[in-house]
């Protein structure tokens, strides 16, 4: 009896000895678990107690200015500079270039020199005065007004090296009555004999709508025949002849400056 009871009361001290480990163990579970929880809830609180409204923004509004200003910030522009890429950004917008036009006015008509005694400075400022030298290729031509009272209108003849003589019948003469020398590309022009004074003067000439502006360098006796010009090479050519026989004669305006 005695070895019966004491084995009943060893098997039942085992199973009470069980009974408290897991009652042991149950509890060290639950202290962890709630140890754990303490631990996120004060971590989590610790974050919210930092967060400050005017860095993070308040709403979606805010929030994207911040993003917008960071990102400005990594790019490194300046707030000084936000009118001037707003404009670039503009400029640079196809949809803006597609509604956008421009209107180009068309050049102003001209009275256009086709030729001028660029080795008299005095032709080239006085023609200067009454034409354009330079004109825009797009630019309307137009003739000088001739009824202002400042022009005349007779017949001019043309003349060259081989054409021209010394007065005494001599030909092939290169030189003028003023001492420049007479070649094809001469933009100057003789007068009568007897008008030997505008020696050196300019004169603007006119053939039906070229304008061409010369020096008087030469005198000739072709006044007789009724002529009151006889051209050089450089003038009869730029007014679309070859040589003096084309030219023949022809009707042109001319005035003195």
């Amino acid at each position: 009896m005695f070895i019966g009871g004491f084995l009943a009361a060893a098997k039942v001290h085992r199973r009470s000895g069980n009974f408290l480990s897991r009652f042991v163990l149950f509890g060290l579970i639950m202290l962890a678990v709630a140890g754990i929880i303490s631990f996120f809830a004060a971590t989590q609180a610790q974050g919210y107690g930092e967060v400050d409204s005017s860095t993070i923004g308040i709403g979606a509004s805010q929030s994207s200015n911040a993003t917008a200003i960071d990102s400005q910030t990594r790019l490194g522009v300046s707030s000084n500079n936000e009118n001037q890429d707003n404009t670039v950004s503009e400029a640079l917008d196809p949809s803006d270039g597609a509604q956008r036009s421009i209107t180009v006015k068309d050049p102003d008509p001209v009275i256009a020199a086709v030729a001028v005694d660029y080795a008299n400075p005095q032709a080239v400022e006085k023609g200067n005065a009454v034409c354009t030298l330079n004109p825009l290729p797009t630019a309307p031509r137009i003739t000088p007004d001739f009824s202002d009272g400042t022009w005349s209108s007779g017949i001019a003849s043309a003349y060259n090296v081989s054409t021209n003589d010394n007065g005494a019948g001599k030909f092939g003469v290169s030189t003028t009555a003023s001492g420049r020398p007479l070649d094809e590309g001469s933009v100057t022009v003789a007068v009568p004999a007897s008008q030997s004074y505008l020696l050196g003067r300019v004169v603007e000439i006119c053939y039906q709508d070229k304008v061409v502006i010369a020096t008087v360098t030469d005198t000739g006796g072709f006044g007789k025949y009724g002529r009151c010009l006889d051209l050089a090479p450089g003038v009869y050519h730029a007014l679309g002849a070859d040589s003096p026989s084309d030219w023949g004669t022809r009707s042109i305006h001319y005035r003195f400056l």
